[in-house]
């Protein structure tokens, strides 16, 4: 493991070690923390799981090309209505979510991710309205674990998981979450090593899921992050912070609109999942470019970065920040290794 850390601090090329994985030693060791797995399937592929399920899509029936994908997705209005039919192209089915968390781990390999989290929903993934199948949660759980392990295996990167508790659900829901995390907790390749509250913010803040989280940390003992301050929301940096008692936090932009606030972030020295795509598009990049100076702990993430959603890469998260922030290269390297220190996979 030592060598493994030297390796990613002094050359960014990661070698194989016997706790986690490598990448080629000519790709350079990036780091991601923030990336939803519904975020990252390729219409591409979601054509070829419809397709294998005959999955009959309202509005397309089976589709037969990956242009009937874009029209389903084109069809809805909302980001969480695509995140629907992601979910229900997918869900419900043990071989479509092996399949699609292997290819996962296939990109990102190809662009140089030595190190990942990535995070999904089981309660969604577990379902699918389209073809009304539907499996428990631990099987889902366990699908998808089942294929990053074999990507990582395949293709010599680390890569683990988190579970989401959902926004808009009951509290109870929050809390049968963060039991399953525990239940299925495992520090083997593509075991789930933490709990994540994700979904929308502008309508639901955090106050109804701070029992479950405190509970997650106190009780459960379970690595926990939380999409808070996005864009609006500061108070809920602050609730994250000192009342859930989260770990990392993911984006928390909205905290450098308040000084008392983004003071308790600071003091916390709790690790920030930015996104600069999706904090970008927003107006508040500019939010990133304040942690840097201040020194915060944050690494730099896609979030969802398929080509219907952010339409990213990490090679063109890192040129965003060094064209708008003007970050150096010693700036992207430090987020790299803050991030790493700040995983929740092995130590």
């Amino acid at each position: 493991m030592n060598a493994y850390i030297l390796l990613l601090i002094g050359a960014l090329n990661v070698a194989r070690g016997s706790e986690l994985g490598f990448v080629s030693p000519s790709s350079p060791g990036r780091v991601e923390l923030h990336i939803h797995l519904d975020g990252s399937v390729s219409v591409e592929t979601l054509f070829e799981v419809a397709q294998s399920r005959k999955v009959d899509i309202p509005g397309v029936g089976v589709p037969k090309s990956p242009s009937d994908i874009w029209i389903a997705l084109k069809n809805v209005t909302s980001i969480w209505q695509r995140f629907d039919v992601v979910n229900n192209i997918i869900g419900g089915d043990p071989g479509s979510l092996t399949r699609i968390a292997e290819a996962f781990v296939a990109r990102q390999a190809a662009q140089g991710v030595a190190y990942t989290e990535v995070r999904y929903d089981p309660v969604r993934m577990a379902t699918s309205d389209y073809t009304g199948l539907k499996i428990d949660e631990e099987q889902a759980v366990a699908a998808i674990t089942d294929g990053l392990q074999k990507g990582a295996h395949r293709h010599g990167v680390s890569v683990f998981s988190l579970l989401c508790a959902m926004r808009g659900k009951p509290a109870d829901a929050c809390f049968s979450v963060a039991s399953l995390a525990a239940k299925m907790r495992s520090y083997e390749m593509g075991g789930v090593v933490g709990l994540d509250l994700a979904g929308d913010e502008p309508n639901f803040d955090n106050a109804p899921y701070i029992e479950c989280f405190k509970h997650a940390k106190e009780v459960l003992r379970l690595n926990t992050t939380c999409h808070a301050g996005e864009a609006v929301r500061p108070h809920d940096v602050l609730t994250a912070i000192e009342d859930m008692r989260v770990d990392r936090l993911g984006h928390g932009y909205a905290a450098t609109s308040v000084p008392e606030v983004l003071l308790a972030l600071q003091k916390s020295g709790v690790h920030l999942e930015t996104c600069p795509p999706g904090a970008n598009k927003k107006g508040v990049l500019s939010s990133i470019g304040v942690f840097r100076d201040l020194g915060l702990s944050f690494g730099l993430n896609e979030d969802d970065p398929t080509d219907y959603f952010e339409n990213c890469t990490m090679a063109s998260t890192e040129e965003l920040v060094k064209q708008h922030l003007n970050f150096s290269d010693g700036d992207i390297q430090k987020a790299r290794l803050d991030a790493f220190g700040a995983r929740f996979g092995p130590h």
